[in-house]
């Protein structure tokens, strides 16, 4: 606070600011060269009446928030400092006339156990601290709030899936397939595969119905996992079906699958769009009647024409591309099958706790034996003619190569230009001398699966693609991934490409180039650089990126935390999922008097989260 004498010609200011009074004003300091004679960046001011009891109690503070703006309200309009003090007040006038406004969310017991303090002394501090480490103080309280009622969520969603119609009981234990399987498979499995396995058949075994989510990184074998379990299922008189995202990833998944079965008497049948109608009769024909033991494909698969005779395990690929209802009616096409949902994208245990709280998770955490890892560099757009000539090299030896172009401003059209020009660029005057192919979002199945079978066989040295080859692409001799625009990718999208590669027992390569590179996008990619471990690199995607983009659920209303921050609040959340699982495990309709303030704050702040969590 400062005595203001007015120095000066400005009648505005002379007006503005008479000798006497006093004011709180916001200056910004050059702290590198401060000096009495340093300019001060003048910011705002606040006039103070020293008589007015109110801004007696606001000038107690030393520090004082800045808040945003939203809407028509603008800061020309409404001056930051005044803005403070409008919001002090109101919260004076509220609690004097209303002390008990801000009503307690958490038990008296919590509270004193985890050293919390109340709700109201939390949106007292973190607006007007008294010391400045006061607002951390308020910003865990209110943190642990946010993460303890969205895991009573989840654990009142998962209380109420095992309360569900009891599932189906996989227990005759025959055992011809899963053990036939085991020794065709042409190498070893590795301790993760088999941990997995084993708790996978475990939850075949209850008659609770399955809800497990498969986290694996790229080439860690989910698929194996997959297939053994739809064995069971098949052993037990039942169907399988595995969902797939994209057509090009269900015709992968079909001539695997149909290779490692294929001397047990297994029938493979993919279902997609696009395929002919005397075909696809004949298939929905052997679906119903269950000629078909494992049905792969696309949303195909969840059309209203599909009758399963007897749906009892379902698998869901890269399940984050499908939403919730999708995955509901695929199961309403059992009779309350188990359901295993997979993931190639590494979960870090933070987002896995929240989004995924409500299933049991298995991780395969461990590549299959001799896996060389790949070398990954960054280049920029001069390094070109570089890169070419290491194509060429790598051609050479027998070996193939994937370009990637990006998707350009979510328009699948732009991004069909981008990719078809450079194509008829690198296969015209960069490698004319070489068989140049392409895939595209906008081909049909048939078509991609020509191409990349083509590749598959050697026929085509390099395939030009945009990122539909993500996922589902296993062609051991391709040892070089180009990836133009790398800054234009999320980590984890990046690693998923890189994983095309790496497949056979050559070196293999990722080359990304990117350009108008700042200091975050060098940083994210020079992480991809360092590590191949895709958990690793998934932390520090949402790290620098935040859940909300890391899942592209920005907008979900999931994972909208006002107070909450992921990176930080781990351990937080370690224990407000203890205790709320605890809880719910004790007394799902919390019944008991201790449990009172939180069934009160949940239905009154959190009910609609339930159905949110639907949705999302």
């Amino acid at each position: 606070m400062l005595d203001i004498p007015v120095f000066g010609t400005s009648e505005f200011r002379s007006k503005q600011f008479r000798l006497n009074e006093k004011f709180l004003f916001w200056i910004k300091v050059d702290k590198e060269n401060f000096s009495s004679a340093a300019k001060i960046g003048y910011r705002d001011h606040l006039k103070l009446n020293e008589y007015d009891q109110m801004e007696k109690d606001f000038l107690k503070f030393k520090f004082f928030p800045l808040y945003e703006l939203s809407g028509i309200l603008k800061k020309t309009w409404i001056r930051p400092m005044l803005l403070s003090k409008i919001i002090f007040n109101a919260f004076s006038t509220l609690l004097k006339s209303n002390p008990e406004y801000i009503e307690e969310t958490l038990p008296e017991n919590i509270l004193k156990e985890y050293n919390l303090i109340s709700r109201k002394d939390a949106i007292l501090r973190i607006n007007f601290p008294i010391e400045l480490s006061d607002t951390e103080t308020a910003r865990k309280r209110l943190s642990f709030e946010e993460l303890f009622y969205l895991e009573i969520i989840l654990a009142l969603k998962k209380k109420s899936i095992q309360n569900e119609k009891k599932g189906i009981t996989f227990n005759k234990d025959i055992k011809e397939l899963t053990e036939k399987f085991k020794s065709i498979i042409p190498f070893e499995l590795t301790s993760a595969q088999k941990k997995v396995m084993n708790e996978i058949y475990t939850d075949m075994r209850s008659d609770k119905c399955m809800n497990r989510l498969l986290q694996g990184d790229v080439g860690s074998g989910k698929t194996i996992v997959a297939v053994y379990s739809m064995l069971i299922a098949i052993e037990n008189g039942y169907q399988a079906a595995l969902m797939c995202p994209t057509e090009l990833l269900a015709e992968q998944h079909y001539k695997s699958i149909s290779e490692f079965v294929k001397s047990l008497n297994i029938k493979v049948t993919l279902l997609v769009g696009g395929q002919k109608k005397k075909l696809r009769n004949e298939i929905l024909y052997d679906i119903k009647e269950g000629k078909s033991n494992i049905i792969i494909g696309t949303h195909a698969l969840i059309q209203e024409k599909v009758e399963f005779k007897n749906l009892g395990f379902a698998v869901i690929d890269e399940q984050h591309k499908f939403g919730v209802m999708q995955r509901a009616k695929l199961k309403e096409k059992g009779f309350n099958p188990d359901v295993l949902v997979m993931t190639a994208t590494p979960i870090p245990r933070t987002l896995s706790m929240t989004y995924y709280g409500d299933l049991d998770v298995s991780v395969i955490d461990e590549l299959p034996k001799n896996r060389i890892p790949i070398k990954t560099a960054l280049r920029v757009e001069n390094d070109k003619p570089k890169i070419y000539n290491f194509i060429k090299e790598e051609i050479k030896k027998g070996r193939q190569v994937y370009i990637i172009f990006p998707l350009i401003d979510e328009s699948e059209k732009l991004d069909l230009k981008s990719a078809e020009e450079n194509y008829v660029i690198l296969k015209d005057n960069i490698f004319p001398e070489m068989n140049v192919g392409m895939v595209h979002g906008r081909m049909f199945w048939y078509e991609k699966d020509e191409v990349t079978e083509e590749f598959r066989k050697g026929k085509i040295n390099i395939l030009v693609s945009t990122t539909v080859i993500e996922v589902g692409i296993d062609i051991p001799n391709a040892t070089v991934m180009v990836i133009e625009e790398a800054q234009r990718f999320g980590l984890s999208q990046l690693h998923q490409l890189r994983g095309r590669v790496g497949r056979g027992a050559d070196q293999s390569y990722c080359i990304l180039i990117a350009k108008n590179l700042d200091d975050v996008a060098m940083k994210r990619l020079s992480i991809l650089c360092e590590t191949t471990d895709g958990f690793k690199i998934a932390e520090t995607d949402m790290e620098i990126r935040g859940p909300g983009e890391f899942f592209g659920i920005r907008q979900s209303g999931i994972l909208n935390f006002s107070c909450t921050d992921l990176n930080k609040d781990k351990d937080v959340l370690e224990t407000a999922r203890k205790i709320a699982f605890k809880i719910i495990e004790e007394d799902p309709q919390l019944r008991k008097p201790e449990y009172s303030v939180i069934k009160k704050a949940f239905m009154k702040n959190y009910k609609d989260s339930l159905y949110l969590m639907e949705i999302a």
